[in-house]
Formats: C-alpha cells, sequence, structure tokens
C-alpha cells in the first residue's frame, strides 16, 4: 500500500501559494458565460487538474466538468451538450476523475426523450470523445435477470480501469463495488464485514495514487475523514523504528470518545490486481506525533478538514490548531513527524477570505504541488488555489 511512509523527507515552509482560478470569471470559448462555484477538484501527476462547476448567465445555470492544463481551461463536458448516444443531452455529472495520461471519468445523468436508451451512465473519455462504459440498462456481472440502478462517482487508476461503486435491482438486487477496464466489467470482492443493502451505494471520498478509499453512501464524509487520517497516522507512529522518545512526542489530534466508527473501504493495486480491505480509525485513539526539533513547536490540531497524497505516499492534509481556528494550514505527515508546509502569510487571502471556512477537494500530483478549493476574495465565490511544496 503506498500510503505507508517510504522515509522522510524534508519540509520547508514556503510563501508561493497563487490563484489558479476563481468563480466570476469568464469561461473561455464561451461568450457570456461565467464559472460558478468549483464543487471538487483533482490533479493528476503532470498538474493538469479536472473540476466540477457550472457555466453561469443571468439566465441559465449548467453543470459542467472542466480540464484546466498549466493556464488553459477547456470544457469537457456540460449540461445540454449531445451526450455519448443519440437524441440524449448531458443533464448532471459526478466528481471527475483524471489519470496521468489524461483519460478523464465521471458519472452522468442523461435527459432523453425515447425508450430503452441509457438515463445514467458512467463515461469514460480519452480527448474529446467520451465512451459510456457502463449503463443502468446494462446487467451486473453473472446477473442476467438484474440491471443496473445507479453509479458512484468513478475514479480512473493509473492503467486506465475505473473503480466505481453500484447498485441493481431486479434478481438479487443489491450493492457492490465494480472496475471497468478494457477487458471488460468486473465486480470487486466485498469484505464480509461490509454488509450492503439493496439501497446502499459505496461512494469515493478520498483518492490517492491507485488507491481510493469508499464509504457508504449517507455516512459523514468529515468523520471518515478524519477517521482514515487516524488508521494511517496512528499505524505510522506505532511501526517506528525506533519508537520515537516520549519527551519528544505530542498529542497531534485528541481522542473522540462517544464518537462512532465510520466503516471505510480501502482498495488499492497490488501486483497487477485490486485488493479491498476494511479499514478503522479508532476516534476514542489520540493521535501522536514525533515533534521536530528543528521547526517551530507543533501544535495540536482541532480536526482533519480535507487529506490527499503527497511525495512518497505521505499524507498531506488541511488543519488548523485548536486554539486558533482561523489559522488553517498545510502539514505532512512524514514519518510520523508533522510538518507545517504553509505560512500564516501564504493562507493569509484565503484566511481573511472564509474565516472559519474550510478547504475543500484537497489533492495533488503526489510529489511536490497541492491544488485545493478554498472561499473566494469576495462574496460566496469560491477559488482554486495552487501551491508547491518544498
Amino acid at each position: 500500500m503506498g500510503l505507508t511512509v517510504a522515509g522522510a523527507v524534508s519540509a520547508f515552509a514556503q510563501q508561493n501559494t497563487r490563484l489558479l482560478l476563481t468563480s466570476g470569471t469568464e469561461v473561455p470559448g464561451h461568450g457570456g458565460l461565467a464559472f460558478g462555484p468549483f464543487l471538487s477538484l483533482e490533479m493528476n501527476g503532470n498538474q493538469d487538474v479536472i473540476f466540477l462547476t457550472s457555466l453561469h448567465s443571468q439566465r441559465v445555470d449548467k453543470s459542467a466538468v472542466v480540464r484546466s492544463t498549466g493556464v488553459s481551461f477547456s470544457v469537457v463536458a456540460f449540461q445540454g451538450l449531445l451526450g455519448p448516444f443519440p437524441r440524449t443531452t448531458y443533464d448532471a455529472f459526478s466528481a471527475p476523475s483524471m489519470n496521468d495520461s489524461g483519460v478523464m471519468a465521471f458519472t452522468a445523468k442523461l435527459d432523453v426523450d425515447q425508450a430503452n436508451v441509457p438515463t445514467a451512465v458512467v463515461v469514460r473519455q480519452e480527448g474529446m470523445k467520451p465512451h459510456a462504459v457502463v449503463t443502468n440498462l446494462d446487467a451486473p456481472p453473472g446477473l442476467a435477470g438484474a440491471k443496473f440502478e445507479e453509479f458512484s462517482a468513478p475514479v480512473v487508476t493509473s492503467d486506465g480501469s475505473l473503480l466505481f461503486g453500484a447498485r441493481w435491482s431486479g434478481k438479487g438486487a443489491g450493492s457492490g463495488l465494480f472496475q471497468w477496464s478494457v477487458g471488460g466489467l468486473q465486480s470487486l470482492p466485498v469484505p464480509a464485514g461490509l454488509q450492503l443493502g439493496p439501497k446502499d451505494l459505496l461512494e469515493p471520498f478520498f483518492f490517492g495514487h491507485d488507491e481510493a478509499a469508499f464509504l457508504r453512501r449517507g455516512a459523514a464524509v468529515e468523520a471518515a475523514t478524519e477517521q482514515f487520517f487516524r488508521a494511517i497516522a496512528i499505524q505510522t507512529f506505532q511501526q517506528l523504528q525506533p519508537p520515537p522518545d516520549p519527551t519528544h512526542s505530542v498529542e497531534l489530534l485528541a481522542a473522540r470518545p462517544g464518537v462512532p466508527p465510520v466503516q471505510m473501504l480501502l482498495v488499492y493495486l497490488e501486483n497487477g490486481s485490486f485488493q479491498t480491505v476494511l479499514l478503522a480509525g479508532d476516534p476514542t485513539q489520540p493521535v501522536m506525533a514525533k515533534q521536530s526539533l528543528t521547526t517551530t513547536p507543533l501544535k495540536s490540531v482541532g480536526k482533519i478538514v480535507s487529506l490527499t497524497i503527497g511525495w512518497r505516499g505521505n499524507l498531506v492534509y488541511a488543519a488548523a490548531p485548536t486554539d486558533s481556528a482561523n489559522d488553517l494550514a498545510l502539514y505532512c505527515n512524514c514519518e510520523g513527524q508533522e510538518n507545517r508546509l504553509t505560512t500564516i502569510d501564504d493562507f493569509l487571502p484565503i484566511t481573511v477570505a472564509g474565516p472559519g471556512k474550510p478547504i475543500l477537494s484537497l489533492t495533488g500530483d503526489a510529489q511536490q504541488t497541492i491544488a485545493f478549493i478554498a472561499p473566494g476574495a469576495t462574496g460566496d465565490n469560491t477559488a482554486i488555489y495552487v501551491t508547491a511544496i518544498h
């Protein structure tokens, strides 16, 4: 599993957080339309980003998937655009995903005017041509008398495969996890400890390089994000050799007694095939960390706001100190040591614009570039920022 830390990396606070795009900016190639709020964001290893937003004018708001390469932006799909089947148009989208090769994927609802045409599809797109790899008219593998009803947002892996949750009706109605590849569609085994009913849907809430964590729809994403962090950080700290000196260890995240554990399903690629395992982040255990002897003393944080994968499988996260809720910053869990990666000055435009508001959709290139959605400078605007971690 790539989340295991391979080695310590020096991390230094830097001052180069930059604004990439703000809602209200005119959409290139679509006169009269401006970007609406940004709802989700993902970055690949080439620092290209893909995000869910809307195209806004005085008369309409159209849901849209947009891709950025460097400083240029292109609309991949939008509400009302011709869909992947004749006489269909896109109506709504899930959060999109994109791998290093530029393969994009999203789930879409279609507006149709004829019978026996799909209304829900998982779309895989290379270049400009979308391809519906599975639809609500298809049967799950091995269940000829059933039909898919609903799909989660998909995630694209390094080999171009798609991972997504789905539920189906008819014969043996149920819910599960699926992988699409050039070899076809297959169901992935779900651990016996995860019982899914026919109305449940597994939805991704975390995605790293060839690793994704899924959550039962309706469960608290905020609690799952924090417990996912606990699971990884506690394991990392316990496995440190030699064990950390207790006098140089601090409590990074307090225990939360009385908070119920959330069931999380971790999916990861190993030896060419996907493995699934239940993950538990015990909320009754505090997260401990080594105190750096060369940087500013670490403060305990109130909660883990957002997570992504950084260099060498390190967890990079957004948090604020317990005693200063507006001092939002990025941190790295590097071999059991917590390093602050951004300064107060780095995030001043963000914390002034939205004091106490969280960073959303934290993502990165799995190296030293991080992108995220945060409050914009005015009103209810949101903005996409990029920062480099040295």
